[in-house]
């Protein structure tokens, strides 16, 4: 049975009680990577078809967006961009009914936005039906995103000087909004984004106020057709930002690097980080490195125009949703089989989902 986004999955009873909770968690999470997937698939159809506009999809950044939903707790804030869609799937933000409401401008089934904005920015309510305050410590908190490339940056910042202020802070009514400033602020954004001005700008000034901004960097090595060596000094953002690292006191900026198709490291690395960010209000910035573009940039260019045959082949090898099957498989958490149906399933029930929204659509 598969319900938001979440599927029951039938274990073997030779199994231990820990091995069967780890062994769904990791199925669990290449279920919304599957559907994530083919989600941004048909995506692209329905906008060639003309159901939809424009879009701007998630794909090739599904497995570190599961990891950083494992480590994103109740009373956290993210301030992200338009590819975040799996995150939001993960976390039980969004379902793929509401996901393809946005995408065709429903203004009766996008909850986000109402139809107004582009797919994929996302928000959570702050206030009731009765216009009261919603308890922040006990969501998960989406700030409501928007188009500008790194314009998610300055919100991010301010969000974790929020937790900064309320730790200093003791007064009952402002409990709803803080637990003691144990929230991260995580922002994503897109490699060829770093380049813009207000990246840089908010992580010297996270540096220097020293609030819990956990900065994801989603690397696929292009802006649209541009190459990262093209637009970033070293061809990299963590190298150049090696100056931020922190001195002796602690002033500075945590840099890491993962491999975004290398699933337990990016779990590992997402729960140590957010945890100091969390205990220390140290700025961190996690550079998640060889992801890829399965369908280029956008629904209006062809990545083959400007990626070379042995890029586009590296790609295809290394895609993060390939890589982490065959770890499942190399580690005995599931049968190539049993991967293979889960694959047919995800397709079969996105699609479905996708034509039951579909035939209450008008195109216009």
């Amino acid at each position: 049975m598969i319900t938001d986004n979440q599927f029951t999955l039938e274990i073997s009873s030779s199994t231990t009680d820990d091995e069967t909770n780890y062994r769904k968690d990791v199925l669990n999470d290449l279920w919304i990577c599957l559907i994530s997937r083919e989600a941004s698939l048909l995506g692209r159809k329905e906008v060639l078809n003309g159901r939809a506009k424009f879009g701007i999809l998630g794909d090739g950044k599904e497995v570190p967006q599961v990891a950083m939903a494992r480590a994103f707790r109740k009373g956290d804030w993210r301030s992200g961009y338009y590819r975040d869609q799996t995150f939001m799937f993960a976390r039980g933000l969004c379902t793929v009914e509401q996901y393809f409401a946005q995408l065709y401008a429903d203004s009766e089934n996008d909850p986000f936005s109402g139809g107004r904005q582009m797919n994929s920015h996302f928000a959570t309510p702050l206030i009731d039906a009765d216009g009261e305050w919603l308890d922040q410590t006990q969501m998960y908190n989406v700030s409501s995103d928007i188009s500008c490339t790194a314009g998610q940056m300055a919100r991010g910042l301010g969000l974790a000087m929020a937790s900064k202020k309320y730790r200093k802070l003791d007064i009952p009514s402002h409990r709803k909004f803080s637990d003691n400033g144990n929230e991260v602020s995580f922002v994503t954004i897109g490699d060829s984004s770093t380049s813009e001005g207000i990246f840089w700008e908010t992580m010297n000034a996270s540096a220097v106020m020293r609030v819990p901004l956990l900065v994801a960097v989603w690397d696929d090595g292009y802006g649209i057709s541009v190459p990262v060596e093209m637009q970033t000094a070293k061809g990299s953002i963590s190298k150049a930002l090696e100056g931020f690292l922190p001195d002796g006191n602690g002033n500075g900026i945590m840099i890491y690097t993962v491999k975004g198709w290398d699933y337990p490291e990016l779990c590992a690395v997402f729960e140590k980080v957010s945890l100091k960010v969390r205990d220390q209000h140290i700025p961190a910035l996690i550079h998640i490195q060889e992801l890829t573009q399965p369908q280029g940039h956008s629904t209006s260019g062809s990545h083959e125009r400007y990626k070379t045959p042995e890029r586009l082949q590296w790609e295809k090898d290394n895609d993060c949703i390939k890589r982490m099957a065959e770890w499942i498989v190399e580690n005995g958490i599931a049968t190539q089989e049993e991967v293979d149906a889960l694959k047919v399933k995800a397709i079969e029930y996105t699609k479905m989902l996708r034509i039951l929204l579909g035939k209450h659509i008008v195109i216009v």
